[in-house]
């Protein structure tokens, strides 16, 4: 789904990739800069940065949650052993290296793919269709156009 109406500054392509990177923090200080400058953020970048906010924000929440349940689940007893081999599985490193401090699970490397996926996206300017944060994200910036 591309929003070609303007040319895409490499600016703009930068502070989106790094946002994205750092899940809105600096989306967030460039808001605030364009805020103090007086100046406009153009639909693109702006799309971007409330796309990794809200990424980062529905991350948050899965994981908080995540967390909760495996919590209770742990105090029922036989199913504590199923919610157990859950959170193992869940939790299974997939990509090992040395120091282990670079090790990835399942739940992140399927994050990475979908950021990775989405700065493609932001590389090649164009806006790529993510199944629901798309049509969430379009619902949020049609007052912005």
């Amino acid at each position: 789904m591309p929003h070609n109406t303007n040319k895409i500054f490499l600016i703009e392509k930068i502070i989106s990739i790094l946002s994205y990177i750092t899940m809105g923090i600096a989306g967030l200080i460039w808001i605030i800069i364009a805020y103090i400058c007086k100046r406009n953020l153009r639909f693109f970048l702006m799309y971007n940065i409330c796309q990794s906010m809200v990424i980062s924000i529905i991350l948050t929440i899965i994981t908080l949650v995540l967390n909760i349940v495996m919590s209770i689940l742990a105090l029922i007893p036989f199913i504590n052993l199923l919610a157990a081999k859950l959170n193992y599985l869940i939790s299974l490193k997939i990509i090992t290296t040395y120091p282990p401090v670079f090790s990835l699970s399942i739940f992140q490397f399927i994050i990475i793919l979908i950021l990775a996926y989405i700065i493609a996206g932001v590389i090649f300017g164009r806006i790529f269709y993510v199944p629901l944060l798309t049509n969430l994200m379009q619902k949020v910036m049609r007052s912005y156009k």
